[in-house]
């Protein structure tokens, strides 16, 4: 019985391989197109030959020789357009996990409270910066030696916050499979009051720093890229690496926990890992970019429709796919009212709402 099981399962890795790489290099170019569209598009236009140029001689150790475009396209533009992908990337990434996981088609980063215990975390950084007498930057950051200080205090609120998902939903023990409603339901319930907090906290926040506050609890990437990006990077990542070594792992949990565990799969610590690691990721990309709805809900469906259920193809597709989403999100922000920029938020929330309410009715009687 296992013979059989284990061919099928060495002929779907070989298939799966073939497949990994062909939708990979599809979806990076895609990327690209949607990079060159990204740079291209602005106050100041820079057709893509002349940021194709740039970004040669930037790497050829070359001098722009103070061409305004070249301060434009790597001060702002490329900054802004690489962390936004990464951002994407990244919930994207996540969504598709805690869906594996917990085998909901409903749950996300936002929903499962990891975003608002950032915020939360955030916010209180802000007053206490307030209380302190530090400057706080835009309302969410702060200069000089304190570049850490505000993403180290939202990744914090995204770990407590975890923590606290994972402890209540821990008499889940006593029925197999319980766990994952439970944490979703903890996690909901958690997130609704943290919200709670998080309006009642905005009252005593400097009214300076109120704007930029709210910009941020919207999902925001118009804050200059600082040095406070390079941890999340490495979080983000080795993260992803590590749900790709486990997707497989998760391909057989979402068939049933009980055959998994007969096929040799250690469900709870699998389990535990991936919610762990996913949250994770979700922690250290909201800290500089604040909680953008609807990445981490709509990239995953989209992803399985065009790719299918399997998680070894859905992570690195999925990620390309988060990052494509989010630039065109992004660069829509930042030109429909121009010179004046909306939270990327917005136009993801406007964007993806009436997508999922279209995926839902096409979907209506299927399943993940």
């Amino acid at each position: 019985m296992n013979l059989p099981a284990g061919k099928a399962a060495q002929s779907s890795g070989a298939l799966s391989k073939t497949k990994i790489a062909a939708f990979t290099l599809a979806l990076l170019g895609a990327w690209l197109l949607a990079l060159a569209v990204s740079l291209n598009i602005g106050s100041v236009r820079i057709p893509v030959g002349k940021a194709l140029a740039l970004v040669l001689r930037r790497l050829s150790g070359g001098d722009a020789g103070g061409d305004p475009m070249a301060a434009v396209l790597f001060s702002v533009r490329l900054p802004r357009a690489l962390l936004g992908s990464l951002v994407g990337a990244s919930l994207a990434v996540a969504g598709t996990a805690f869906q594996s996981l917990l085998r909901n088609p409903l749950a996300d980063p936002y929903v499962l409270g990891v975003s608002t215990g950032a915020s939360l975390g955030t916010i209180l950084y802000s007053i206490f910066a307030g209380w302190l007498g530090l400057a706080v930057a835009g309302g969410v950051g702060v200069g000089g030696g304190f570049v850490f200080a505000r993403p180290v205090a939202a990744f914090l609120g995204a770990a407590l916050t975890v923590g606290a998902v994972y402890v209540i939903a821990g008499g889940s023990r006593r029925r197999p499979g319980g766990d994952s409603q439970r944490l979703l339901l903890a996690g909901i319930v958690l997130a609704s009051f943290l919200s709670s907090i998080n309006v009642f906290l905005l009252t005593s926040v400097n009214q300076a720093d109120i704007r930029g506050i709210f910009y941020w609890l919207i999902g925001d990437l118009s804050r200059p890229v600082d040095a406070s990006v390079y941890p999340v990077l490495g979080l983000v990542f080795g993260g992803v690496f590590l749900l790709f070594l486990l997707s497989h792992n998760l391909n057989l949990i979402s068939l049933g926990e009980e055959d998994a565990l007969i096929l040799g799969v250690d469900v709870r610590k699998v389990k535990t890992a991936v919610y762990v690691i996913a949250s994770v990721i979700t922690g250290a990309v909201v800290s500089v970019s604040g909680p953008i709805a609807y990445i981490g809900l709509i990239c995953p469906h989209l992803g399985r429709m065009m790719f299918g259920g399997d998680n070894r193809i859905l992570v690195p597709t999925v990620f390309l796919f988060g990052a494509i989403f989010t630039l065109l999100a992004d660069t829509l922000a930042r030109t429909v009212l121009s010179p004046a920029e909306l939270p990327v938020g917005i136009v993801t929330a406007l964007a993806g709402a009436p997508l999922f309410i279209y995926l839902l009715h096409s979907k209506r009687g299927s399943s993940l």
